[in-house]
C-alpha cells in the first residue's frame, strides 16, 4: 500500500507537463511613478505615504474618475461543479473586481435586471467610510429605498481609504446567492513585496436558494449548513468542480488580500509551509505581524505577504486551507480550497501535513498585535456604558419573548429584532421630516453629540432566553459585527463573561470595521463622532442579520437634513422611493414577493 504522505510515491503517480512558466496576475498601480516598487512600497505619490493620516478626512491624494457599470441578473453558475441559479454581477460569479487608487473618485452605475424574482436591490461598498455621503452606503430601509427591477442607480464616492474589501447586495439575502465582488484600492504598504496576487474571495457556498434557507434557523435549533467552500469562484463538491490554483516563483514575496464573503462560516485560514505576514486589517494598515494561521470572520479582510521559500522536502505544491473555526467535523466540507505551485509543470496534489488546526477556535488575533501604522489615541467618552447599556447579542422567541422556547426565534440586540421600512428609510425620514421618531423595530440608537466626541460600546454575546440543552447541529455562534460609516477602535476584547473592570487600551488600539465577538465573548469598542447619517451595525452572518441581529446608529441627527439638502440628492432619493413603493404595491404584493425578514 502506498502512502499519500510520501512525496516520492505521490510523484510517481502525478502528471508532469512541460509548459512555459505561468506567472500570477499583477494588478496595475496606475499613476505611481516616484520610486514606488518592490524595494519601497511605503511611498505613494508626492506628499503621501504609509504614514499619511488617512483618518483625517482632508488628507486624501488627488485622483481621477474611475467608472464601472454593473448589471445585476440571475444566471446559472457552477463554482463547485454543481449548478445554481444565482444572483450575479455582469453575468459572473464572483463579480468583477472594482479597482482604483487611493484618492480616486469611483462611479458605479448599477442596473437592476432581477426581473424573474421581482427583487429590488442596493449595493453596499463594504468598509468604505462614505464620509458625508451616507445616502450612498447602499442599505435599503436605512440609507435608501431599493432600486426596483429595470431601474438604474449611480453610486459615486471618493476612495479615502486603501486596501482590500468587497461590494455586495444588502437587500435581504442577495449576497448569499452570489451578489458580490472584490474591491481593491491601491495604496502604500507597511512592508515590501515583489508581486501582487490580488484579492482572494473566500466563501461558503449553498446550492439552494438562500431565500429558502432563512427559516431553518428561525423555526428549528439547526443551522442551514453550506455545501462547499469556494475561493475566487472555484471549489469542489464531491468529485465535481476544480480548486483555485496559482503558480508563483521561488524566493519571491507576494501580497494577497483575503476577504471572507461567507453567509455562515468564520474560517481558520492557512497555507501549508508558509507564514503569513499581516500588513493590513480591513482598511487599516498595521505594523507587520507574522502568523502561521489566522481566523477570518465574515466581512473581515487581511492583506498579507508570503515568502516562497518553503522547505521542498515534501514537494513544491502546497494546499491553501480554510475550515470552520469551531468544530469543522460538524460541517463535512473539505478544508482544501486552493493550491499554490512553485512549478507550473508539476500538477501533483500537494502533501498534507498532520497539523490541520482542528478546533483552532474562533477568536480574532489579539488586539495588541494589530498595531495601526497611523496612530490614533482614543479620547474620553461622552456616553454611558453601564450594564444596562450593553449591546447584548442573543436569541429569543418571536413575537413574544416570554413564549419559551416558542415556534419562531429571532436574533436580537438589546432584546429587539430589527425590521426596517423599505418605503420609508431612516435617512429619508430625517432628511424630510421634523421630530422624527423611528419605531422600536427599527432599533435606532441616537448619537446626538458634537464633532470629534468619542462614544464607547460594550458588546456581549451570552444573552439568550432559549433553552441551552436542546440538540443543535452547531455550537453557539461567533458573531462578526460590522459597523458602517466608521472604523472603530478595539479597547478590549475577550472570551467568557466580561470582567467587572476590563483593562482598556486608549493608546493607538487596534482599528477595523468588523470584529468577531467570540462564542459567549465580549468586546469594548469606540469611535469618533464625525459622519452624520444612519449607520448600520450588524452581525455579518447573513441568516442572523436577516433574523434581526442589527441596529442603526443615528449620528448627529440635526445635521442630516442640511447635509442632504446641500448635496442636491433629495429629488432623486424621493423619486426612487415613490417608484419602489408603486412597484412593491402593484407587483410584489400580488406575486407574494414581500419582505419577510429584517430587510437588510
Amino acid at each position: 500500500m502506498h502512502s499519500t504522505n510520501s512525496f516520492g510515491r505521490v510523484q510517481a503517480l502525478c502528471l508532469f507537463i512541460a509548459s512555459t512558466f505561468a506567472s500570477p496576475t499583477v494588478h496595475a498601480h496606475q499613476g505611481v511613478d516616484n520610486g514606488y516598487g518592490p524595494n519601497n512600497r511605503s511611498i505613494w505619490i508626492d506628499g503621501f505615504d504609509i504614514y499619511s493620516d488617512y483618518t483625517n478626512n482632508s488628507v486624501v491624494p488627488p485622483g481621477k474618475l474611475v467608472e464601472y457599470e454593473f448589471t445585476l441578473s440571475q444566471q446559472w453558475v457552477t463554482p463547485d461543479g454543481f449548478p445554481k441559479f444565482a444572483q450575479v454581477v455582469n453575468g459572473q460569479y464572483p463579480g468583477p473586481t472594482l479597482e482604483a487608487n487611493w484618492g480616486d473618485t469611483i462611479r458605479v452605475t448599477v442596473h437592476n435586471n432581477f426581473t424573474e424574482d421581482y427583487n429590488g436591490t442596493s449595493i453596499h461598498w463594504h468598509g468604505i467610510r462614505q464620509y458625508q455621503t451616507n445616502w450612498l452606503d447602499g442599505v435599503p430601509g436605512v440609507t435608501q429605498c431599493p432600486s426596483k427591477p429595470l431601474d438604474t442607480q449611480v453610486y459615486e464616492f471618493r476612495a479615502m481609504q486603501y486596501g482590500t474589501s468587497w461590494y455586495h447586495g444588502h437587500f435581504s439575502l442577495q449576497y448569499s446567492n452570489g451578489l458580490y465582488g472584490p474591491i481593491v484600492i491601491h495604496g502604500p504598504s507597511s512592508a515590501n513585496w515583489d508581486e501582487d496576487l490580488g484579492p482572494w474571495i473566500l466563501s461558503d457556498w449553498y446550492h439552494a436558494d438562500a431565500f429558502g434557507l432563512e427559516w431553518i434557523g428561525e423555526t428549528t435549533f439547526l443551522a442551514a449548513l453550506p455545501d462547499s467552500s469556494v475561493l475566487n469562484g472555484k471549489g469542489k463538491f464531491q468529485d465535481q468542480g476544480e480548486l483555485y490554483e496559482v503558480v508563483v516563483r521561488k524566493n519571491k514575496t507576494y501580497k494577497i488580500g483575503i476577504i471572507n464573503t461567507s453567509t455562515l462560516l468564520t474560517y481558520t485560514f492557512w497555507i501549508d509551509g508558509h507564514n503569513l505576514t499581516i500588513i493590513q486589517t480591513d482598511f487599516v494598515p498595521i505594523e507587520p505581524y507574522t502568523v502561521s494561521v489566522i481566523n477570518v470572520g465574515i466581512g473581515q479582510r487581511y492583506e498579507f505577504i508570503i515568502e516562497t521559500n518553503a522547505d521542498p522536502v515534501n514537494g513544491t505544491n502546497f494546499w491553501v486551507n480554510a475550515q470552520y473555526c469551531a468544530e469543522p467535523e460538524l460541517i463535512p466540507i473539505s478544508n482544501k480550497v486552493g493550491v499554490i505551485r512553485y512549478d507550473a509543470a508539476d500538477t501533483c496534489d500537494p502533501y498534507t501535513p498532520e497539523d490541520q488546526h482542528v478546533h483552532f477556535g474562533c477568536a480574532d488575533p489579539e488586539p495588541k498585535n494589530l498595531i495601526p501604522v497611523v496612530k490614533q489615541n482614543v479620547g474620553t467618552r461622552v456616553n454611558g456604558i453601564g450594564p444596562e447599556e450593553y449591546l447584548k447579542l442573543g436569541h429569543q422567541a418571536y413575537p413574544n419573548a416570554s413564549d419559551f422556547p416558542g415556534t419562531v426565534r429571532k436574533w436580537v440586540i438589546q432584546q429587539t429584532p430589527q425590521f426596517v421600512s423599505w418605503t420609508e428609510p431612516s435617512l429619508w425620514q430625517y432628511a424630510t421630516k421634523s421630530n422624527v421618531s423611528l419605531p422600536p423595530e427599527a432599533v435606532p440608537f441616537i448619537l446626538d453629540y458634537d464633532d470629534d466626541e468619542w462614544v464607547y460600546f460594550v458588546i456581549t454575546s451570552n444573552y439568550t432566553l432559549l433553552p441551552t440543552d436542546i440538540p443543535r447541529n452547531l455550537t453557539p455562534s461567533v458573531h462578526p459585527m460590522h459597523l458602517h460609516g466608521h472604523d472603530f477602535n478595539i479597547l478590549a476584547q475577550g472570551e467568557g463573561e466580561i470582567p467587572d473592570e476590563p483593562v482598556l487600551n486608549f493608546e493607538n488600539p487596534a482599528r477595523r470595521d468588523v470584529i468577531d465577538i467570540d462564542i459567549g465573548g465580549w468586546a469594548v469598542i469606540a469611535f469618533q463622532i464625525n459622519n452624520p447619517g444612519a449607520w448600520l451595525f450588524h452581525c455579518h452572518i447573513a441568516f442572523h442579520s436577516s433574523a434581526g441581529l442589527s441596529l442603526q446608529f443615528i449620528e448627529q441627527p440635526s445635521k442630516i437634513k442640511p447635509l442632504l439638502e446641500s448635496s442636491g440628492v433629495l429629488p432623486e432619493f424621493d423619486d426612487r422611493c415613490k417608484s419602489w413603493a408603486e412597484w412593491y404595491n402593484t407587483v410584489n404584493i400580488p406575486h407574494n414577493a414581500t419582505m419577510d425578514d429584517s430587510g437588510i
